[in-house]
C-alpha cells in the first residue's frame, strides 16, 4: 500500500501496535466545583489507587491596546486529581472540564480500552448527574522507531505524511508537520501531528504519528450514543492510520501482523 492507495476500512489491528498512549475524554460545558472532582476521584480510587493532586498555573496578560498603561497580569489556578494503577499504566483524570481515560503501552486493545472507560463513566454517571457534554474525543499517539542503518533515516519510505522542502533543504534532518481535517460522516475534526522525537532504542530513529479525533457538533448526550461514536472514532482513526504508513513499515516494523487490537 502505498499513499495513493484507498484507506482500508478494517479494524484489525497489530500484534505490537506502537501506541504510546491512548486517550479518550469528555469535555463539560460548565467546569466541575473542586467538591466534586473530589468525590468523582474518591469513586476512581477502588480502580485507580495511586493518587496525584494536580495543579497548574497560568499567567496571563492583557496586552490589547485598550489596557493602556493600566495592563495587568491574570493568574489562573486550575486543579484536578490524577489516579493510576499500580502499575502506572491506567490513568484517570479528573479535571474542572473534563474527565480523561489513558492507557499507556503497552497497549492492550481497543475492546479492553474502551471497556474500561464504560466501565468509569458509568460509575460516575451518578455523582455527576445530568452534565451536558460539549466534546467527545480520542487521541492515539504512536511511536514508529525505524532501524538507524546510515548517517540518515528515509522515513517517506515508511510514513506518508512527511515536511515537503525545496531540493536545497533535502535531505532533512528533522522536520514536523501539523494537519487539520474534517470527516462530514461522522462530524468529527482530526488534528494529525507528526515528527522526530528523541528514541529511547538504541541505533533507531522515531518518529511521531499524534492523531486526536473530536467532535464538538450535534455531541451525543446519553451512554449508547456516546459509546457509538467512540467506536466511530476509533474506526476512523484506524483508516488514517493505515494511510499515514507504508507497506514497508507494517513488513519491517509492525511484522506485518494483526491479531484485532
Amino acid at each position: 500500500m502505498t499513499a495513493t492507495n484507498t484507506p482500508v476500512t478494517r479494524s484489525e489491528g497489530y500484534k505490537y501496535p506502537p501506541v504510546t498512549e491512548a486517550v479518550i475524554g469528555i469535555n463539560f460545558a460548565e467546569d466541575l466545583s473542586k467538591a466534586l472532582l473530589k468525590s468523582i476521584s474518591d469513586k476512581l480510587a477502588k480502580n485507580y489507587p495511586i493518587h496525584e493532586p494536580l495543579q497548574n498555573i497560568s499567567v496571563k496578560f492583557d496586552l490589547s491596546h485598550l489596557a493602556g498603561k493600566d495592563r495587568k497580569a491574570f493568574t489562573e489556578v486550575v486543579e484536578g486529581h490524577r489516579r493510576s494503577s499500580q502499575d502506572m499504566t491506567e490513568l484517570a483524570l479528573a479535571l474542572p472540564n473534563s474527565l480523561v481515560v489513558s492507557q499507556l503501552a503497552p497497549y492492550p486493545s481497543w475492546a479492553t480500552f474502551s471497556k474500561r472507560f464504560m466501565r468509569d463513566w458509568k460509575l460516575l454517571k451518578r455523582t455527576l448527574g445530568y452534565r451536558e457534554i460539549k466534546r467527545i474525543g480520542v487521541r492515539y499517539i504512536n511511536r514508529i522507531d525505524i532501524p538507524t542503518t546510515g548517517p540518515l533515516v528515509h522515513h517517506e519510505q515508511f510514513l506518508n505524511v512527511f515536511p515537503r522542502v525545496p531540493d536545497m533543504l533535502s535531505p532533512l534532518m528533522a522536520g514536523a508537520v501539523q494537519t487539520m481535517s474534517y470527516f462530514e460522516d461522522i462530524k468529527c475534526k482530526l488534528t494529525l501531528n507528526s515528527g522526530v522525537v528523541e528514541s529511547p532504542i538504541l541505533n533507531h530513529t522515531s518518529f511521531l504519528l499524534d492523531l486526536d479525533v473530536g467532535r464538538e457538533i450535534d455531541v451525543p448526550q446519553n451512554d449508547k450514543d456516546i459509546f457509538e461514536l467512540l467506536d466511530a472514532m476509533r474506526l476512523k482513526k484506524n483508516q488514517v492510520f493505515e494511510a499515514c504508513v507504508s507497506q514497508r513499515a507494517r513488513d519491517e516494523i509492525f511484522n506485518g501482523d494483526r491479531n484485532g487490537k
